[in-house]
């Protein structure tokens, strides 16, 4: 989707996050797939080639799946902070987006 609908609401669960957005739109977004499409640059190359991203996948799967902490950044992102694992990423919410909703390619945005 090259326009995506502006987020209007995230609630943050125990397990997950429950995206809605401006269009009326919602979707669930578990924080173990989150974590996969991490957009850092410690993140993003581990997922450029099928055994490096099975191995990120398989590292993510052995974390606790937890509530992280959200602050916003700027007027553009997410950053959220887990107790384990990489914390260096901002989610923008055009890739939140893309992500919740199966996006082939989220690392494209």
């Amino acid at each position: 989707m090259s326009n995506p609908p502006k987020l209007r609401q995230l609630e943050r669960r125990e397990t997950d996050m429950v995206l809605r957005w401006q269009d009326d739109t919602e979707q669930t977004l578990t924080y173990t797939e989150m974590r996969y499409w991490c957009p850092c640059a410690n993140c993003k190359p581990r997922r450029e080639n099928e055994t490096r991203a099975k191995a990120l996948r398989d590292e993510i799967d052995r974390l606790r799946n937890e509530k992280p902490k959200a602050e916003n950044v700027g007027g553009y992102g997410i950053r959220f902070t887990f107790s384990s694992g990489c914390n260096s990423g901002i989610w923008s919410t055009d890739r939140l987006h893309a992500i919740a909703t199966g996006s082939p390619d989220p690392d494209s945005l």
